[in-house]
C-alpha cells in the first residue's frame, strides 16, 4: 500500500496499480488543481452534468487517475476522466493533461486549445504554452504555473496555487 499527500489530501493504492508513484501522485495534483481555478462565467458545464479531466495521447496514469478522481466534484459537478487520442475546441474538456502521441504532439494540441476555457497541464519539457507544467525535482513533484497562458484561455488561479508553485511566470509565451 502506497499513501502520499497531496495538497491536503491523503490517498493511497494498493501495488496492483501499474502506473508508477510519480504518475499516482501526478494524478492526484490533475483533479486537485481543479479546485485552485476559476473557469469564466458560462463555460463549465451544466449543473450536474460532468467536469471533464481529459488525458489526451499515451496515457502514463492507468487506473491511478480513475481512483484518484473518484467521487470528486467541481463546484457541485462530478469530475469525470477521459482518455481521447487527439483534442480539438469542441472536445468537451475542461482540464487536459496534453501527454502527446503519434498521432497529435503537445504542442499541436497546445494550439488547438489555446484560447479556450481550458486549463492544459503538460510535462515540463513540454511545457510551451501550457498552463501547469509538472517538473521533478530532487525526487519529488513540482510544478510551474505560467499566468500568461492562463488569462489567455480565461482562468484565473488562485493565489493558494501560485504560493505552491515552483515557479510563476508572468508573462507573454515566446
Amino acid at each position: 500500500m502506497v499513501a502520499l499527500t497531496v495538497l491536503g489530501l491523503t490517498l493511497s493504492w494498493s501495488a496492483a496499480n501499474a502506473a508508477p508513484l510519480e504518475y499516482q501522485v501526478k494524478a492526484a495534483y490533475l483533479y486537485k488543481l481543479v479546485s485552485f481555478v476559476d473557469w469564466p462565467a458560462g463555460s463549465l458545464p451544466a449543473p450536474g452534468a460532468p467536469v471533464n479531466l481529459c488525458v489526451v495521447g499515451d496515457d502514463p496514469f492507468g487506473a491511478a487517475l480513475d481512483q484518484a478522481a473518484q467521487n470528486q466534484q467541481v463546484d457541485g459537478r462530478p469530475l469525470a476522466v477521459r482518455r481521447i487520442a487527439t483534442v480539438s475546441k469542441s472536445s468537451g474538456c475542461q482540464v487536459l493533461y496534453i501527454a502527446g502521441s503519434k498521432r497529435q504532439s503537445v504542442a499541436s494540441a497546445l494550439q488547438l486549445v489555446k484560447g479556450s476555457p481550458s486549463l492544459t497541464i503538460t510535462e515540463a519539457s513540454e511545457a510551451r504554452g501550457s498552463i501547469v507544467q509538472f517538473v521533478v525535482k530532487e525526487g519529488r513533484v513540482r510544478f510551474t504555473i505560467d499566468l500568461a497562458a492562463a488569462a489567455q484561455n480565461g482562468l484565473t488561479i488562485s493565489a493558494k496555487l501560485l504560493s505552491l508553485a515552483l515557479s510563476v511566470r508572468d508573462g507573454p509565451n515566446p
